[in-house]
């Protein structure tokens, strides 16, 4: 096909080619990357020319079939290679072309004005106006098929093609169903081949919907919102639970009902898939509110999509930072209120509507957040490069005042979910002395106790809690998705008797969640209290009941707590970053005395406490200089424990080891050596303990 090779000779090098074909001058000059970040795996990674990329494999499709004549084959090459150029264009073209008022904003609809400007160039008699209109409408219908099947355009937006098909001639000698249907596979299959596979059936009955212009029926309501949301129920979410309960509002499924059925929604699934339901309802209800509904009939959440991403680590990701305040800014409203007018304000985030049209017909979508916010969001992002991360975390909560959960660890959650995982060998072995009907894991993080404890235990009723409102909706969706059978619940594990009866539970455990409410929570105005760890066991007590268990896996301290160990590093980056940590570190003050370039000596649970840092790397630092592990000795707990029980329970297991992989991770770069310069083994890390309540 002459369009491949022509795109061919341009990325050789040959400039020329520009000046007689227009449309790949306006797909190889642009500084624009407009294109669905669906399939974008890193927005920095992406190539410098997307649209021309994708043009070019929608034309290599297209070139290997071999079901379609010559003529079929020629109009779908010019669809394809006119039907994205309202994506592309240099500066000035594009400026020049808004001042003529195409339709950036809705691609398909700007890239058919283009086209029809180029035509009109050409003298009449080398023109054929009736295939001129076939293309044009293929122009300004591509891609709809697919965002129909979606849920983002509605049927309606077909027509023109359907009632030029009825009427025109262009389409008599042409297998206008063959040519449709390849059409729409070259454009699908060239974003992803497995898309084309599972919706092929359905592009197949729209199609012959169109061929006998039967578009007038259109989706429902629940329908179209559940097409809109496919992104959101694969990862979980309960939509038919959700939809019913928000929609006993029939005031509220009224205005949508008419809202949606006049309106179009453009990459509305990419923007918003991350959020809630609710939250979606909600966004949309400020849009009704906001806009001029009399003139508005497309919504582009592209700028939305836009601004919403951004390159973590090499990867896209959502930015969590913004997220979450407009998830604070979301929840402040009610929707009843939105709906009967009133305005919803706050000084940090606004929803901004973007005219895209002079007609008022299109408009797009963002937030808006205060110059302020926007700063602080920036040095949140630049942060995570560096200790400071943590430090900007608490800046952005106390600026906006929003979720404050002590353990929502916003980028860094997934990877910490993930460290809470690994430690399945060991959540097999508390699972082992769980007993009795009901059992509750405090601080579920990703779920992997949850799952063990259903396995081994598969006719008890077992419930996860934890205090962080995003974790427990991705455990929620999770259950969801993979079909879990325990259940989880946002719950305070300080007070656990405002969320189950006194003596109503069989087995509470505490895996590796202790330290961490020891070290941010402040408790009675002060973190790091050791008061805050007999409040939370005395709160898992009281609903436990009679010949029920508690179950610690946790950090223990060394005794006697006056032993020295000197810590020689390997590497002089090591002495940085202790250096580093006694400054950082939030647990308690370290003193330390320098023996030579390479050595300090201190006390024996200081240096395992710093080892425990160490050993996690600079990846983990900014959170474990946070953290302190081990809070009590042996004999300590013992205390803390009674303390707790009284004479109602007793200690059935105290065992406390060196966790595996701390020696293998640490020898080369540390030798550990006691105040006579002898090599020793680490000092214990982990204690296990099972505590009974009497019957």
């Amino acid at each position: 096909m002459s369009s491949l090779h022509l795109i061919q000779k341009v990325k050789q090098g040959d400039r020329t080619i520009l000046h007689k074909h227009t449309w790949l001058q306006y797909l190889f000059l642009t500084a624009e990357k407009n294109i669905n970040l669906e399939q974008v795996e890193s927005i920095a990674g992406m190539k410098s020319n997307p649209v021309l990329s994708y043009v070019e494999k929608t034309l290599q499709i297209l070139n290997s079939n071999t079901e379609i004549n010559l003529q079929e084959k020629t109009i779908i090459e010019e669809v394809l290679m006119w039907c994205e150029v309202a994506k592309c264009g240099s500066k000035s073209r594009r400026r020049e072309w808004k001042e003529k008022g195409y339709n950036l904003g809705i691609h398909n609809i700007g890239s058919a004005q283009i086209y029809a400007e180029e035509k009109m160039k050409f003298p009449n008699n080398h023109r054929n106006e009736e295939d001129e209109e076939l293309i044009f409408l293929l122009i300004y219908t591509h891609g709809l098929i697919g965002q129909v099947i979606r849920g983002e355009v509605r049927f309606k937006q077909l027509e023109p093609l359907a009632e030029f098909l009825k009427f025109g001639n262009a389409g008599n000698s042409l297998d206008m169903h063959k040519l449709l249907l390849v059409l729409n596979q070259c454009i699908i299959e060239a974003v992803s081949p497995v898309i084309w596979r599972d919706i092929q059936e359905e592009v197949t009955s729209i199609i012959k919907r169109i061929l006998e212009s039967n578009l007038s029926e259109e989706y429902s309501l629940e329908v179209r919102l559940k097409k809109l949301r496919k992104t959101s129920i694969q990862n979980g979410e309960k939509f038919e639970e959700l939809y019913a309960k928000l929609f006993q509002n029939k005031s509220l499924e009224i205005k949508f009902d008419k809202f949606f059925k006049k309106t179009d929604l453009w990459y509305v699934e990419a923007a918003l898939h991350d959020f809630s339901l609710v939250e979606f309802i909600k966004i949309n209800s400020l849009i009704i509110q906001k806009a001029n509904l009399l003139t508005l009939k497309q919504i582009s959440y592209e700028p939305f999509m836009k601004d919403i991403y951004y390159d973590y680590k090499g990867n896209k990701a959502i930015n969590l930072y913004k997220k979450r305040i407009i998830e604070a800014y979301l929840k402040e409203m009610d929707l009843n209120d939105v709906l009967h007018g009133k305005q919803v304000s706050n000084e940090h985030v606004e929803l901004q509507l973007i005219p895209m049209d002079s007609l008022g017909e299109v408009v797009g979508i963002k937030f808006q957040y205060s110059k302020a916010g926007e700063k602080l969001i920036e040095f949140c992002q630049e942060a995570e490069k560096s200790p400071l991360y943590e430090r900007s975390i608490i800046l952005l909560y106390d600026f906006f005042g929003f979720r404050k959960d002590s353990f929502d660890r916003l980028q860094n959650e997934k990877t910490y979910l993930s460290d809470m995982n690994n430690a399945e060998k060991h959540k097999k072995a508390i699972a082992d002395y769980a007993v009795g009907h009901t059992m509750i894991d405090i601080g579920a993080g990703g779920g992997v106790m949850l799952d063990i404890l259903s396995e081994q235990h598969p006719t008890a009723k077992v419930i996860g809690i934890d205090i962080s409102t995003n974790v427990i909706e991705e455990l929620e969706k999770r259950k969801v998705r993979e079909n879990k059978n325990w259940n989880v619940k946002r719950a305070d594990a300080l007070e656990l008797k405002n969320d189950f009866h006194l003596n109503s539970v069989d087995t509470i455990i505490f895996s590796s969640i202790l330290h961490e409410m020891y070290s941010y929570i402040p408790f009675e105005g002060k973190k790091f209290n050791p008061d805050v760890i007999k409040h939370a066991l005395r709160s898992a007590f009281n609903i436990l009941k009679p010949g029920g268990r508690i179950i610690i896996r946790d950090g223990i301290m060394s005794e006697p707590t006056d032993q020295i160990r000197q810590v020689n590093f390997t590497q002089s980056k090591g002495i940085d970053f202790f250096k580093r940590y006694v400054n950082d570190f939030k647990g308690r003050n370290i003193t330390y005395k320098q023996l030579n370039d390479n050595s300090f000596s201190m006390r024996i649970n200081d240096a395992m406490e710093f080892l425990y840092t160490y050993t996690w790397g600079e990846e983990a630092y900014p959170h474990e200089v946070q953290e302190q592990f081990g809070y009590f000795t042996p004999t300590e707990y013992k205390q803390v424990i009674h303390e707790v029980m009284g004479e109602n329970g007793s200690i059935i297991i105290f065992e406390h080891y060196l966790q595996e992989g701390y020696e293998e991770h640490l020898s080369p770069l540390v030798k550990i050596m006691d105040d006579k310069g002898n090599v020793v083994s680490l000092p214990d890390s982990t204690c296990f303990i099972v505590i009974e309540k009497y019957l």
